[in-house]
């Protein structure tokens, strides 16, 4: 969704692969992992791990990564099965650093492990931050047989959990035991085995829908006031990263000097902070959750999006407008942010509030427009933290008819019928055109015509274009070119065959003749494609083509007909009322593509008419 997150992904995967090396590249197969937690009364807590693998036929480094901002590795152990038993033996451990620019606090020990040499590993960590035990995946990069958590918590404290997409598990049981001053949690299953996701190493699940159980662990006085709970916890940890200096308070002051409309203000300080401070994400300790402190944000010009947020809330409530801080989750993220629990948030936002109308602001998105949703979290839930004890809330989606795209395609035969040539017009409203805005971010009038060029070749099934224009406005984004087609018209004697596979798709920024489930479509969105075709000769009438498909949001209207003895017009409609492609609309919009690339794929037939 934010290139600033894919080339952060580019660099975490290399890094990553770096790591994998250690492995040959094997994936290794478990007979059983087993991760036991306590939680202590001092809130901090010990995750004690037990795993047995399987001899690998290469020797191979398994690896550890750990945070050393919050986490303690101990007590590393390795037992080599020697006939029907395990010997203690003293393993090569190597330790190394994890550098990245915005992970600075990770650790990767690398434990040796001989070629064809069955292991059980033992190893403790020690947090002293509760809040971070926030998820218990269920699902691997490996073959696991048996995954087991063992969560003892005394009884000072609850353990609170919602487990997520759960479908593609083969069971999976959760027992309780009532202990003498404690409680004991039993989960048990057999993992969704997963292709190796290199992110999934530090902790981030992107585009993933796979199980996982959300965790928080609270004290008994918030029992049945998780969110209460995590909302007092953010609020506490936020109050010393606020506080503006005289330096910020003129600055602000300066920017805002003569406006009193409260959406001029926040527009003038949301372009300020969007141009002027660069995106650093902090991944250090719980930097990764908790905002650097205003002042350093503003000192250095830098930030990520809890840091940057954090900045304009206070910038804002400087001015009088009042604010909150948000926390939420991207779709690229594994869950909504329905739950109090760090897993569930991969960002924070900032919400604005003037005359009754929640204004959202995300100063790490270069292309959102003030007073609208933001796309990468349509229809998602917010855990918007106050001193009232925090909120959820819905934000809202655009709708298809706001998000049009219309295309204006006309043509001329020429006169030997080996080729059509003639102008085009296409316009973006509303964010159907985002993906051409990452796309044009930052470049000039000649860069854009440049990418253009490649996007509309593409869009016209390879097919020469050129004299491109492009005008990025506020709310639309306006394309114009010429287009020159070859080869779509045959003779049959006095019958004529005509091809227009060279159509715009249905799906601009989708390839594939078919979506499945899962895929981001980025918004809501209607197209209207308008195809006129003139003729160097008259036709007769030929029967006309008309396609129609309607299902709950979804539809697709096509109509295929000579408006006179000279003209061929093809003409589309389709509306796609959804954000992703799932099993509600799976179904019908494949339907629908198929039905598309029949008729297009088919020629028009017709007939020279007879002067």
């Amino acid at each position: 969704m934010n290139q600033r997150n894919s080339i952060k992904r580019l660099v975490l995967v290399v890094v990553c692969m770096i790591f994998l090396n250690h492995l040959h590249g094997q994936e290794l197969s478990i007979s059983n992992l087993k991760e036991t937690y306590q939680v202590l009364a001092d809130t901090s807590f010990v995750k004690t791990v037990n795993i047995k693998v399987r001899a690998q036929e290469a020797a191979y480094q398994f690896p550890i990564i750990y945070d050393t901002e919050l986490e303690t590795v101990t007590d590393i152990q390795v037992y080599e099965k020697k006939g029907r038993r395990y010997k203690l033996t003293q393993p090569s451990i190597r330790e190394e650093e994890i550098k990245l620019e915005y992970i600075t606090s990770k650790k990767l020990k690398s434990i040796l492990i001989p070629s064809e040499t069955e292991v059980n590993i033992k190893y403790k960590v020690k947090c002293d931050e509760l809040m971070y035990f926030a998820s218990l995946p269920l699902f691997s990069n490996h073959a696991i047989d048996t995954l087991s958590y063992d969560i003892e918590v005394p009884g000072s404290f609850e353990f609170v959990y919602n487990t997520i997409h759960t479908d593609s598990l083969a069971f999976l049981t959760i027992d309780t035991l009532q202990l003498d001053g404690a409680k004991r949690f039993l989960i048990k299953t057999k993992p969704k085995n997963l292709e190796p996701d290199l992110m999934s190493l530090f902790g981030i699940y992107r585009n993933m829908k796979s199980p996982l159980m959300r965790t928080i662990v609270l004290p008994t006085d918030y029992k049945g006031q998780e969110r209460k709970y995590m909302n007092d916890w953010y609020l506490t940890n936020l109050e010393d990263t606020r506080g503006l200096n005289h330096l910020v308070k003129n600055k602000i002051d300066k920017l805002t000097e003569g406006l009193s409309d409260p959406i001029e203000i926040i527009d003038v300080l949301y372009g300020y902070v969007r141009s002027n401070y660069k995106y650093v994400a902090i991944e250090i300790g719980m930097g990764a959750f908790i905002p650097t402190p205003i002042n350093e944000v503003y000192k250095n010009k830098q930030g990520d999006c809890k840091d940057l947020s954090n900045f304009i809330s206070q910038a804002l409530e400087y001015k009088g407008i009042e604010t909150r801080l948000a926390l939420a989750a991207t779709h690229s993220h594994i869950a909504d942010c329905d739950f109090p629990s760090l897993s569930s948030a991969n960002h924070v936002i900032c919400l604005a509030y003037v005359n009754n109308e929640v204004i959202p602001i995300d100063p790490t998105d270069p292309i959102h427009q003030l007073r609208t949703p933001v796309q990468s979290l349509q229809n998602r839930t917010l855990l918007v933290v106050e001193p009232t004890g925090g909120d959820f809330y819905k934000m809202e989606a655009f709708g298809p008819v706001e998000n049009l795209i219309q295309y204006d395609i006309d043509l001329d035969v020429a006169s030997d019928m080996q080729e059509l040539s003639g102008t085009f017009k296409v316009a973006y409203n509303g964010i159907s055109g985002n993906f051409l805005r990452w796309t044009y971010l930052n470049s000039d009038q000649e860069q854009m015509n440049k990418s253009g060029l490649k996007h509309y070749e593409s869009v016209f099934d390879q097919e020469h274009v050129s004299g491109l224009s492009i005008v990025k406005e506020p709310e639309a984004i306006s394309t114009s070119g010429e287009i020159k087609v070859a080869g779509k018209i045959f003779k049959d004697g006095d019958k004529r065959l005509l091809f227009i596979d060279f159509i715009p798709p249905l799906f601009e920024n989708e390839h594939r003749g078919k979506l499945l489930q899962g895929t981001f479509v980025g918004a809501p969105f209607k197209k209207e494609v308008h195809l006129r075709i003139r003729l160097t000769e008259p036709i007769e009438d030929f029967k006309e083509v008309d396609r129609s498909v309607t299902e709950e949001g979804v539809s697709f209207k096509l109509h295929v007909s000579n408006t006179s003895e000279y003209v061929v017009e093809y003409t589309y409609e389709f509306l796609f009322d959804a954000l992703f492609i799932d099993e509600n609309n799976e179904k019908i919009t494949s339907h629908v593509l198929n039905t598309f690339n029949k008729v297009i794929n088919e020629p028009i037939v017709y007939k020279k008419k007879n002067i």
